[in-house]
C-alpha cells in the first residue's frame, strides 16, 4: 500500500447523526485496511492456491483457476481458467529482453450504472452503483537480480569466487545452534554463457565445529563442474556444532591449501573469505521464530514497493519478430501461502525426508560403491637381519674378490632390499653383542676404524625370485684375519601400485552393458558410480531411430531389429561417460 492504514479510524456513531456518503467509505476504508494490514503480516505476498502456468502452444498460455494476496494485503481470486495468446497480455509490447515475468495484480471496475436521485447541478446523471474487484495479467521484463526475502538476512554468505562467469560461495545460517547439526552449502552459479568446467578445491578451518570424523577441518572438492547459463550447483556439508562457552566464531577459508580453477587456469579469489557466525543456546524453532517476529513494523512496512504477484519466469524467443514461446518455468518464482489448513499432509509429507541419522538402512547404491572402491591397504614394512662369515684363506691378496654361501634372508619371494657392513667385535667374529660395532660402506674413512684392520668394499645380490641374496666383497688393504665377519639387514619394499591407480579415475560402470529386447520392449540401464559420489545422468540414443530413452535412463526399444547404442553420461562431469548397448530383435 503506498499510504499507511494505520492508525485505524472508525465512525462513532451517535443518536440524531447525520449519515452522508463519506460517513459509508469511511465504513469500507476501516474494515478493509484491518483485513489488508493483517493479510500483509500473516500472510505475506504469494498464492493462495492454483493459480498453474503452463503453455499449450508455442504462442498461447492457460492459467488456471486459484486465489492469491498481494503486496498491499488485498485478496485476488481468478474465478475460472484463463486461456491467452502470448500478444494479448498487457506489457507484451514494452518488452525488451529474451526472459519475461507473468504477474497477476488486483483491479477495481465501476459496474452497474443507476440514475442519481436528487443529484447536485454538477454532478452527471448516472452514477456506477457498483466497484467489482476483479484482476489483469500482464507480462513485464525480467529483472536483473531476482529480489531477495526476509528469509536471506537468516543466513550468512562466505563469497570465494564473484567473477563475470561465476560465482562460487559457501552459505549456512548466520546464527547456530550450539550441540546440534547444521547445513554448509558450497553454491556454484554460472553468470554468463560461458560453459567452462570449474574446480574448486578447498580446506575450511572450523574452530567450533566438527566433522563426520571428529576433525576441525573440511576438505571440499568439486572437480570440472559444468554448468548452463543461470544454473546452479549445490553441495551440502553437515557438521556438529560444540557446545563451547564463546557466542561468536568464524569459519576460515585456507588460501594456501585451497584454490579454484577455470578451464585449468586458477582463478582469483576473494582475498580473506570469512563466515562470521553467532552461536546460541535456542533450539532452532525457538531461534527461527524469534528470527522472524524480531523485525519492527517499520521493516515490515517498508517492502519492496511491488503489490503484484509473480506467477512465473517465461523465456521468449524471437522468430522473425514474432515472438514464440520457448518455456515456462513456475519453480523458484512462484511462493504459495502455507496455510493452516495444509498442516497435517505438510507435517506428513516433511516426516518422509526426516533424516537423524538413526535406524536408517544404508541406500543400496552407497553399499555398492563401498564394496567396489575398498580402501588399497599398504603392505607392512618387513625387517629382518643376522650375521654371515666369509672365509678369505690364508693367501689374502689386495684386489681380490670373495664371495659368501646364498643367505635366506626369510621374507619370502618379491623385492626386498638387502644391506651389509663390517662386524667388529672385540672377542671373537660374528658374536654380535651390544658393543659391536658394524661399519657400512667404506671402512677405511674412519680413523683407526678399520674393523679388525679389515678393509674392504662389498656388494650384495638379491634373488627376488628365490627370497635369498649373495655378498661380494673385495679387499683393499692388508687383512690380518682369515674371515670377514658382517651384519646383513634385509626389508621387504612395499608393493607399489601402478602407474594412475593412485588417483583412481572416477568411472560410471553399467550394471548390464548389454540387453537382449523385442521390440517396443522397455529396460532400465542403471549403473554404478567408481571413485565419486552418485550425481545426475544424462542418457543419449547414438543410432538414429534406435528407440527412446528418458532422462530417468528408460529406455523403449524401436519396432526395427538391430542393435542401438546408448550413451550414459554425468551432467556435472562431461568427460565421465559409458555406453550400453540393445539388441533389439526377440529374446533368445
Amino acid at each position: 500500500m503506498s499510504d499507511r492504514p494505520y492508525p485505524f479510524e472508525k465512525n462513532r456513531y451517535y443518536y440524531g447523526k447525520m449519515l452522508t456518503s463519506a460517513d459509508f467509505q469511511a465504513e469500507q476504508r476501516y474494515h478493509d485496511s484491518r483485513r489488508m494490514f493483517l493479510n500483509q503480516l500473516v500472510l505475506g505476498t504469494g498464492v493462495l492456491c492454483g493459480l498453474g502456468v503452463r503453455a499449450l502452444d508455442e504462442r498461447t498460455l492457460l492459467i488456471e483457476s486459484g486465489a492469491a494476496v498481494d503486496g498491499a494485503g488485498r485478496d485476488i481470486v481468478v474465478p475460472g481458467e484463463t486461456v491467452k495468446k502470448l500478444a494479448a497480455f498487457e506489457g507484451y509490447d514494452s518488452l525488451t529482453k529474451s526472459t519475461a515475468m507473468l504477474y497477476l495484480k488486483h483491479k477495481e471496475e465501476a459496474v452497474q450504472p443507476v440514475c442519481v436521485v436528487n443529484r447536485r447541478a454538477e454532478q452527471e446523471e448516472y452514477e456506477d452503483n457498483r466497484i467489482r474487484e476483479t484482476y489483469e495479467f500482464f507480462l513485464a521484463d525480467c529483472p536483473e537480480e531476482e529480489k531477495k526475502g526476509e528469509t536471506e538476512e537468516f543466513f550468512a554468505e562466505m563469497v570465494l569466487l564473484d567473477g563475470s562467469d561465476y560465482k562460487v560461495s559457501l552459505k549456512m545460517p548466520a546464527v547456530v545452534c550450539k550441540g546440534r547439526h547444521v547445513r554448509l552449502t558450497l553454491h556454484i552459479k554460472n553468470l554468463s554463457g560461458s560453459e567452462g568446467a570449474v574446480t574448486v578445491k578447498g580446506r575450511l578451518r572450523l574452530p567450533a565445529f566438527l566433522t563426520a570424523d571428529g576433525a576441525q577441518e573440511l576438505w571440499i572438492r568439486q572437480e570440472e563442474v559444468v554448468l548452463q547459463s543461470g544454473e546452479t550447483k549445490r553441495q551440502d556439508y553437515w557438521l556438529y556444532t560444540n557446545e563451547v562457552e564463546y557466542g561468536t566464531t568464524s569459519i576460515l577459508w585456507d588460501e594456501e591449501a585451497s584454490g579454484i580453477f577455470l578451464d585449468g587456469d586458477e582463478a582469483k579469489c576473494q582475498p580473506k573469505p570469512e563466515l562470521a557466525l553467532q552461536l546460541t543456546e535456542r533450539a532452532p524453532l525457538e531461534l527461527v521464530r524469534w528470527n522472524v517476529g524480531r523485525r519492527n513494523l517499520e521493516e515490515k512496512s517498508q517492502g519492496t514497493g511491488e503489490t503484484a504477484v509473480c506467477l512465473a519466469r517465461i523465456a521468449i524467443a524471437d522468430a522473425v519478430h514474432d515472438h514464440i514461446l520457448e518455456e515456462v518455468e513456475e519453480s523458484d518464482v512462484k511462493r504459495y501461502i502455507p496455510l493452516p489448513q495444509t498442516e497435517d499432509i505438510c507435517s506428513e509429507y516433511l516426516d518422509c525426508f526426516s533424516y537423524d541419522g538413526r535406524d536408517i538402512v544404508q541406500p543400496a547404491y552407497a553399499q555398492r560403491r563401498e564394496e567396489e572402491v575398498v580402501p588399497v591397504q599398504e603392505e607392512p614394512v618387513l625387517v629382518r637381519g643376522g650375521t654371515l662369515e666369509i672365509p678369505l684363506g690364508l693367501k689374502q691378496k689386495k684386489g681380490k674378490v670373495y664371495c659368501s654361501e646364498e643367505v635366506l634372508h626369510g621374507l619370502g619371494p618379491g623385492p626386498v632390499y638387502v644391506d651389509v657392513g663390517i662386524l667388529n667385535v672385540g672377542d671373537g667374529a660374528g658374536r654380535g653383542s651390544t658393543g659391536d660395532t658394524v661399519i657400512y660402506g667404506e671402512s677405511g674413512l674412519f680413523e683407526g676404524g678399520s674393523a679388525r684392520g679389515i678393509s674392504a668394499q662389498t656388494s650384495v645380490k638379491v634373488y627376488e625370485s628365490r627370497g635369498s641374496f649373495q655378498v661380494a666383497a673385495r679387499l683393499t688393504g692388508e687383512q690380518n684375519t682369515i674371515v670377514l665377519p658382517l651384519r646383513w639387514t634385509a626389508v621387504r619394499i612395499p608393493a607399489r601400485p601402478e602407474q594412475g591407480e593412485e588417483n583412481k579415475a572416477m568411472q560410471i560402470i553399467p550394471d548390464t552393458p548389454t540387453v537382449r529386447l523385442p521390440p517396443g520392449e522397455k529396460h532400465y540401464f542403471s549403473v554404478r558410480f567408481k571413485n565419486m559420489e552418485p550425481c545426475t545422468l544424462t542418457y543419449e540414443l547414438m543410432d538414429e531411430g534406435g528407440g527412446e530413452v528418458g532422462p530417468d535412463g528408460i529406455y523403449t526399444a524401436p519396432a526395427r531389429c538391430g542393435i542401438y547404442e546408448i550413451r550414459i553420461c554425468c551432467r556435472e562431469y562431461k568427460k565421465v561417460c559409458t555406453y550400453v548397448y540393445a539388441v533389439v530383435g526377440g529374446k533368445e
